[in-house]
């Protein structure tokens, strides 16, 4: 076998192995043994081309090593593999906040007194229901009247009511 035809094996054994180690689960050892074969590579290089060949295909890897890990960090969680390991985030609907929007959303303008102190997130009553609120601005006494201003997440906004 020529120098040449060498060297295109051991460089294309090395990517076909790290290829592979993204849809095989190997536990790394597929990206090792293709690394292994990468270096084999560029030394055998340095031995078959000289010293400037040498220099550019560490330069190669150097470029094609980093680009590849992006690469497949990014199309990992596509592969069947990935898909198992690492699901997609789901999307979370009003039903799955615990306290349906629309009845924090009716509080809006209305008043209520702090149960707890609010620092900035608390407890309020609002006509006779406990309700875990957010103050809008500062913290907010036990005792205190507070007006409700909005919706923040599954928490009412509230501020201190001034009298």
């Amino acid at each position: 076998m020529s120098e040449i035809a060498v060297l295109i094996v051991l460089y294309a054994v090395g990517v076909l192995l790290l290829l592979m180690d993204i849809f095989i689960p190997s536990h790394g050892i597929l990206a090792l043994t293709g690394v292994g074969f990468l270096v084999a590579a560029v030394a055998k290089t340095f031995g078959y081309a000289g010293r400037e060949a040498g220099i550019i295909a560490i330069l190669a890897c150097l470029v094609f090593l980093p680009t590849f890990a992006c690469v497949a960090i990014k199309y990992w969680r596509r592969t069947p593999i990935g898909r198992r390991i690492s699901p997609p985030n789901p999307v979370l609907t009003s039903a799955d906040m615990g306290v349906p929007v629309e009845e924090l959303s009716r509080l809006v303008g209305q008043t209520g007194s702090a149960v707890t102190p609010l620092r900035p997130v608390g407890i309020c009553e609002f006509n006779g229901k406990r309700i875990s609120c957010v103050a809008q601005f500062g913290m907010v006494e036990r005792g205190s009247i507070v007006e409700a201003v909005g919706v923040s997440g599954c928490n009412l906004a509230v501020q201190k009511r001034l009298t």
